[in-house]
C-alpha cells in the first residue's frame, strides 16, 4: 500500500539501525480516510492526547498517500521509551538515508514518524498535483512521473548535506536566511546556489 521507494528506505532504515544496535519495528504505514479521522478525533471529540493535525477526509496525512511510516522501539525497553535519546539517534540515521523525520518538526514533534521528502511536510503539493491518493498511486509505475518528482526539501540545518552546512549556518547567523526547525524549506538546488555564491565571497562583503 506504500510507495515503492518508501518501502526500500524503510527496509534500509531497519537494517542500518540494527547494525548500530538500535532495534526498531515498522508500525503504522498506510491509513484509510476512516483510520485517519479516528486518529484526528483523539483529544478533540474522543479521549486522549492530540496526536495529529491532519484530517482524514481532506487527505491531510502522508500516511494516506503511502508516503509515510511510523516506527517503534523493538528492544524490549518500551515501544516509545525515549529516555536515552533513542528516537533522535534513529531520526538522524533516517535523515542520512534521505527521509524526512518528524522529530525535526515543531508542531507537532513526531519522533516515530518518517516520510519521503519530495513534497514537503504537509500534503498540499501532493493534492495540487494528483488530487487524490488513488490518482497518485497510478503514477508510481510511470517512468515519466519521476521527472515530475520534486526535489528534496531541507527544513533544518541538521538535514542539510555536510557540504552545505557551513554556508547555511553563516547565512542564518547573518540574518539572510530565516527559519529553523521545520521552517527552513530549502531545496538542494537552492543550497547549491548559495554555496557557490559563498565560495565566491559574495556573503563576506556584506556585514
Amino acid at each position: 500500500m506504500c510507495h515503492p521507494e518508501l518501502q526500500q528506505r524503510a527496509e534500509k532504515l531497519v537494517s542500518t539501525c540494527r547494525s548500530k544496535g538500535l532495534l526498531i519495528g515498522i508500525g503504522e504505514c498506510f491509513r484509510t480516510v476512516e483510520e485517519q479521522e479516528k486518529l484526528y478525533s483523539k483529544g478533540r471529540t474522543t479521549p486522549g492526547k492530540i496526536v495529529t493535525n491532519a484530517r482524514g477526509n481532506s487527505f491531510g496525512s502522508h500516511h494516506q498517500w503511502g508516503t509515510a511510516f511510523d516506527i517503534y522501539r523493538n528492544d524490549g525497553k518500551g515501544a516509545y521509551n525515549d529516555s536515552d535519546g533513542f528516537f533522535k539517534k534513529v531520526g538522524q540515521i533516517g535523515v542520512q538515508l534521505g527521509l524526512e523525520w518528524g522529530g525535526n518538526w515543531t508542531s507537532p514533534v513526531d519522533k516515530p514518524h518518517f516520510q519521503l521528502p519530495y513534497w514537503g511536510s504537509d500534503t498540499k503539493k501532493l493534492k495540487n498535483t494528483y488530487i487524490t491518493p488513488d490518482k497518485f498511486k497510478q503514477s508510481w509505475n510511470d517512468k515519466d512521473d519521476k521527472e515530475k518528482k520534486m526535489e528534496k526539501i531541507y527544513n533544518s540545518v541538521s538535514e542539510v548535506p555536510q557540504w552545505g552546512k557551513d554556508t547555511i549556518e553563516k547565512l542564518l547567523k547573518k540574518g539572510y536566511l530565516k527559519g529553523e526547525g521545520a521552517n527552513l524549506a530549502l531545496s538542494e538546488t537552492a543550497i547549491k546556489i548559495l554555496v557557490i555564491n559563498d565560495r565566491a565571497g559574495l556573503y563576506d562583503k556584506i556585514n
